[in-house]
C-alpha cells in the first residue's frame, strides 16, 4: 500500500513537470511565430520600401533626363532667334545705307543743276545757303533717325535677354526643386520610413514645384508687348525728326525761290517723305 502511493504521487508529479514542459514549449513556439511574423511583415516593409525609393529614383532620372532636353531645345531656340535678330537689323542697316547713298548722288546732282541754274552772286550765294541748309537738315533727320533705331533696337534686344534670363531662371530653381526632393526621398529611405510616407512625400514635392513652375512662367515678361511700346516710341520720334526737316527744307525752299524770281528752282532732291519712309 505504501509503495502504491509513493508510484502514485510520482507519476502526478511527472505528469505535472511534462505538462509545464509542453506549456513551456508551446509558448516558446508562439513567441518564436510572432517574431517570424514580425519578421515577414518587417521584410515585406523592407522591399516595398526599397521598391518605392527605386521606382522615385528612376523617374526622377527620366524626368530630369526630359526637362534637360527641354532646357537645351529652349535654349537653342533663343540662340535662333537672337542670331535671325541680329541678321535681320544687319540687313536693315545694309538697306538704309544703300538708299541713303543714292540719295546722296541724286542730291549732287540736284545741287550740281542748281548750280549751273545761277547767273547772278545772289543765286549763287542763295543757291549755296541752301545746300548748306539741306546737308545740315538731312544730318540731323539721319542722326534722329539713326538714334530711334538704335533706342528700339536696344529696348528689343534687353527685352529678349530678359526674357531668356527670366527662363533660365525657371529652369534652375525647377531642377533644384526635383533635387531637394529626390534627396529627401532618398534621406527617408536610408531612415527607413515607409512606403507610403515616402511616396507622399515625394508627389507633394513635385507638386509645389509644378505650381510655383507655373505660377513663375505667368510672371515672365512677354516681349511682344514691350515691342509695341518701344514702336510706338521708334515711330514718333521719326515723325518728330520728319516734320522738323520738313520745316527747315520749306524755309530754304522758299528762300531760294526768292533768288529766282523769273523760273522755277529744281529742289526734287530735297523730297521730304519718299527719303524719310525709306529710312523707317
Amino acid at each position: 500500500m505504501h509503495y502504491k502511493k509513493i508510484f502514485v504521487a510520482v507519476t502526478t508529479i511527472g505528469i505535472l513537470a511534462s505538462t509545464a514542459a509542453l506549456a513551456d514549449d508551446t509558448n516558446t513556439v508562439k513567441t518564436d511565430r510572432a517574431q517570424m511574423v514580425q519578421d515577414r511583415q518587417e521584410a515585406r516593409q523592407e522591399i516595398k520600401t526599397q521598391n518605392v525609393c527605386d521606382r522615385i529614383a528612376n523617374f526622377s532620372d527620366n524626368l530630369n533626363q526630359k526637362a534637360s532636353g527641354q532646357e537645351n531645345q529652349i535654349k537653342t531656340h533663343q540662340r535662333e532667334r537672337m542670331t535671325n535678330w541680329e541678321s535681320k537689323t544687319e540687313m536693315a542697316d545694309q538697306k538704309l545705307a544703300q538708299v541713303r547713298s543714292q540719295w546722296e548722288a541724286n542730291r549732287q546732282e540736284q545741287f550740281k543743276k542748281l548750280e549751273e541754274s545761277a547767273t547772278t552772286d545772289a543765286q549763287k550765294k542763295a543757291v549755296a545757303d541752301f545746300e548748306t541748309t539741306t546737308e545740315k537738315a538731312i544730318a540731323t533727320r539721319e542722326s534722329a533717325v539713326d538714334v530711334a533705331i538704335e533706342t528700339f533696337r536696344t529696348g528689343v534686344k534687353n527685352a529678349i535677354q530678359t526674357r531668356q534670363g527670366q527662363v533660365d531662371d525657371i529652369a534652375s530653381s525647377s531642377a533644384s526643386a526635383r533635387k531637394s526632393a529626390l534627396d529627401k526621398v532618398k534621406s527617408d529611405c536610408d531612415a527607413g520610413a515607409d512606403a507610403a510616407t515616402v511616396r507622399a512625400t515625394f508627389q507633394a514635392a513635385m507638386k509645389n514645384a509644378r505650381t510655383q513652375m507655373q505660377s513663375d512662367k505667368q510672371n515672365v515678361d512677354k516681349v511682344g508687348e514691350t515691342v509695341k511700346v518701344l514702336v510706338q516710341t521708334r515711330q514718333t520720334a521719326m515723325k518728330s525728326a520728319l516734320d522738323t526737316f520738313k520745316a527747315t527744307m520749306e524755309k530754304a525752299r522758299t528762300s531760294l525761290k526768292k533768288a529766282f524770281p523769273d523760273q522755277t528752282a529744281d529742289t526734287s532732291s530735297t523730297s521730304t517723305s519718299d527719303t524719310a519712309q525709306t529710312e523707317q
